[in-house]
């Protein structure tokens, strides 16, 4: 599993991890003029029937509610160390659009062969007083339909929508403009929430101040 991934939230992955990247962000600040702001805080996202307390610490937490931080421009997860904080950040911008795209960097110190940016798509369900997101669906934009959702075959589509490059000897591919992200963001939508055993899309909560 890409480490980039796991750091953003574990649940997100899945067995082919065929997720677009590129090579650096397409992403300005100018594209997240106008778009949603996700509220700071201690969110979850929780792995199908995950049971666990919102109200409760979350350091007792259980690994299928996908607990981070999210602030102003970073996430903020992965393992908690002996004193109860995440290990792992990743910085992230925000865009404006039908889905709101949600670009991540990977760290400086990123996994051999792992992508330097990726991107998933964010539709809010739910917001505060002041219009911030308290809760959303979040979900990876592939660069084609899962192999375990195609009907009679396991094999990968041999061409790739227009806009993304396949990488030889990788799973994920490249995106060279921001119209490639949005289409494969706006078509995986239909795949990760599609209503059956194998979806992939999750609804991430905000659930209180802080990281506790």
């Amino acid at each position: 599993m890409l480490r980039i991934v796991a750091i953003v939230w574990a649940a997100l992955s899945l067995a082919a991890c065929a997720v677009v990247s590129s090579d650096r962000p397409l992403f300005s600040a100018s594209d997240a003029a106008g778009a949603p702001i996700l509220k700071p805080g201690l969110w979850a996202m929780p792995v199908g029937d995950c049971r666990f307390s919102m109200r409760g610490s979350a350091l007792k937490w259980p690994d299928c509610a996908n607990g981070a931080y999210v602030g102003p421009s970073a996430l903020v997860g992965g393992k908690r160390d002996a004193s109860g904080a995440f290990s792992e950040a990743v910085n992230y911008r925000l865009a404006m659009g039908d889905p709101a795209i949600l670009q991540i960097e990977a760290p400086a110190d990123r996994a051999p062969g792992d992508p330097k940016v990726i991107y998933l798509g964010v539709r809010p369900l739910a917001a505060d007083g002041d219009g911030r997101v308290t809760k959303t669906r979040v979900w990876l934009a592939l660069c084609s339909r899962p192999p375990q959702l195609d009907v009679g075959t396991l094999s990968r589509p041999a061409k790739l929508p227009p806009g993304l490059i396949a990488i030889k000897g990788r799973e994920e591919c490249l995106a060279r403009t921001q119209t490639a992200v949005r289409n494969a963001a706006r078509q995986s939508e239909a795949w990760a929430f599609g209503g059956g055993g194998e979806d992939f899309g999750l609804v991430a909560r905000w659930i209180r101040d802080g990281d506790r």
